[in-house]
């Protein structure tokens, strides 16, 4: 029994913090190309970008899924209104996080955004009927008391610009939580292609109705490499939002919500490396509070599976 307790933990709920954070550290890499480009086309425009060249990851996932073998029925979803909702939801959601990239450092953007996770527990009660347990409100409470310490509030960072992200987490944690409305034999790959289909449609009509679409410009190479950040922002994007949806899919919403604060740190690396960014003035000490909130996680659940036994995903 003990075996068996132990393993369904690390096959269990560990698997699913290790692919969420998988897919936050390649979202942060796609937030990097967003932040790249965001300074020569509008927000809008990036979103269409990230969504058309992520149907080529979509469609690589569903290949694997499906062993190579597409067929009629591997493309069905019998909810696909709600996947083409989720899909509407993301398009807001780029459309806030990618504008908020012109005013705040990378870092500082992840930070706001990964207050999603208090917004996930908050609606896996009215979605999803969860029950919420008082050691995990403490810890995901805690956790966002770390990201208002990081905003501080009548600082340069709580501006108009700064609520951008928080719009962007709401959006983003509606999408999370929905994925677990869907069916328990709902292929994956499916799941994302739908909501890939509903992100480009609201994309482009976001586009139509609030921008004015911008051509590139430069030399040869110069609107060459923009089409390879292009690639590069639908691959990041595309594969984060696929583990993802693994995780969530596979696990409690409300117990995996305050991982999502890692994805901090590795924001704050990838913001040094390639911009040079380092606001850890910013950053402590509420990143303290903020990962000590998700190890109360892992360790309650590591005892609360021991003593009873059974896997907790």
């Amino acid at each position: 029994m003990n075996r068996t307790g132990r393993d369904g933990i690390w096959g269990g709920t560990l698997l699913s913090i290790a692919m969420l954070l998988a897919g936050l550290i390649l979202l942060d890499c796609m937030g990097a190309v967003a932040k790249t480009l965001v300074e020569r086309y509008p927000a809008q425009q990036i979103s269409v970008a990230r969504n058309v060249f992520g149907l080529l990851p979509t469609f690589l996932i569903l290949l694997w899924d499906a062993r190579g073998r597409l067929s009629s029925i591997s493309l069905r979803l019998r909810q696909w209104k709600l996947g083409l909702t989720r899909g509407f939801l993301v398009a807001v959601a780029q459309l806030a996080l990618y504008g908020s990239y012109l005013h705040l450092e990378l870092a500082t953007v992840a930070v706001i955004t990964y207050a999603e996770s208090f917004f996930v527990v908050i609606l896996a009660i009215p979605y999803l009927g969860e029950r919420v347990d008082g050691w995990r409100w403490v810890a995901v409470i805690g956790g966002f008391i770390g990201v208002v310490m990081v905003i501080r509030p009548g600082a340069d960072t709580f501006t108009p610009a700064a609520l951008l992200p928080a719009v962007a987490g709401f959006f983003y944690a509606n999408t999370l939580v929905l994925t677990r409305k869907f069916d328990a034999d709902a292929s994956h790959a499916t799941i994302n292609l739908y909501a890939q289909a509903g992100a480009i449609t609201g994309a482009l009509i976001l586009l139509m109705t609030t921008s004015q679409p911008v051509l590139p410009t430069g030399s040869t190479s110069d609107i060459l490499i923009d089409f390879g950040l292009a690639l590069l922002l639908g691959g990041f994007g595309g594969f984060g939002v696929y583990f993802l949806t693994l995780a969530y899919r596979r696990t409690p919403a409300s117990l995996l919500a305050p991982f999502g604060y890692l994805g901090v740190l590795s924001a704050l690396v990838i913001g040094w490396v390639v911009f040079g960014e380092w606001p850890v003035e910013k950053i402590f000490p509420g990143v303290l509070l903020i990962v000590g909130a998700g190890l109360v996680i892992i360790v309650r659940e590591h005892r609360t599976s021991r003593s009873s036994g059974k896997s907790p995903a």
